[in-house]
């Protein structure tokens, strides 16, 4: 239906007024979607104004429910020794060994848990005869079975080892945490055969400390913060780029020892520094002469 059109009461002569009967279908049509809109508005409200607010997300705990607890180590009077020495291990079997270091740590695996280094004996004794001497154990999950009773049992496998090399007594273990051994676990089942494996040697009279570095920790372990002395490796280079790692932390603890891996007469050799805040401090990180 073509529009009426009126003469105007007033303007330029060319205003449209709609017929009566448009005007009221007009308003009543926008009186309906009106509704419509306030309707569907206050049901929306109601309804979720009455549903109970949505639960927030918890944290995933870093460790397993039935992760053994960690003791804090007694304390150890204080000591000190010649701040540099060397970590040997299956890499370095039936090569001469650095005849000056103020300590030495020995690895008792063969590169993997459950595997020996062959030359742990000889290697173990050269350790012996510096000013401070320890062991590290490879450590690794495969992603099945109890991670509390796997990682007990490559403790024991270690000490078994340790002990028909004719090495037993240290006192002092470091847990190598890398990512070049198998993880296959969560974070929080590694993290939690890393800490069966520190309760293992702790119930055994054994201090205990993590070899790793920031990076491979957290990928690993997650936000697990045991506490434990670490000993954080820098890769290749030399004292002065591996020193400054001293200022840094990771796994809930500073840093104690840096180690770079440096090409020398003879090959290359893994050399280690205690950092000063450990300076005085030995006694928790070796065994002592």
């Amino acid at each position: 239906m073509a529009a009426h059109r009126d003469t105007p009461a007033s303007g330029d002569g060319n205003t449209v007024r709609l017929p009566p009967n448009h005007a009221a279908r007009l308003v009543g049509a926008l009186s309906v979607v009106l509704l419509v809109v306030l309707a569907g508005t206050v049901t929306y409200v109601l309804r979720h104004n009455s549903e109970p607010p949505a639960a927030a997300v918890q944290p995933i705990p870093p460790l397993l429910p039935q992760a053994p607890k960690l003791a804090t180590p007694d304390p150890v009077p204080n000591a000190s020794v010649p701040d540099h020495g060397y970590d040997v291990s299956h890499p370095q079997c039936r090569r001469i060994l650095p005849g000056t270091a103020g300590f030495g740590i020995v690895g008792i695996n063969g590169g993997r848990p459950l595997s020996s280094n062959k030359c742990l004996a000889t290697q173990a004794q050269w350790a012996a005869g510096k000013k401070g001497h320890a062991v590290y154990v490879n450590t690794g999950y495969p992603g099945t079975g109890d991670p509390v009773g796997y990682g007990r049992h490559i403790i024991d496998d270690a000490v078994a080892r340790e002990h028909s090399a004719g090495v037993g007594g240290t006192t002092v273990w470091w847990l190598d945490v890398e990512t070049v051994n198998t993880w296959a676990g969560t974070q929080q089942e590694n993290a939690t055969v890393l800490d069966a494996m520190a309760a293992r040697l702790q119930d055994l009279g054994v201090r205990v400390g993590i070899y790793s570095t920031p990076a491979m920790w957290l990928q690993i372990a997650g936000t697990w913060e045991p506490g434990l002395p670490v000993w954080y490796a820098t890769g290749s280079g030399t004292r002065a780029t591996a020193v400054p790692a001293c200022d840094r932390s990771f796994a809930g603890s500073p840093t104690a020892i840096v180690q770079w891996v440096q090409v020398g007469k003879g090959g290359s050799f893994d050399h280690d520094v205690v950092c000063p805040t450990y300076a005085s401090r030995a006694g928790e990180l070796f065994d002592l002469a």
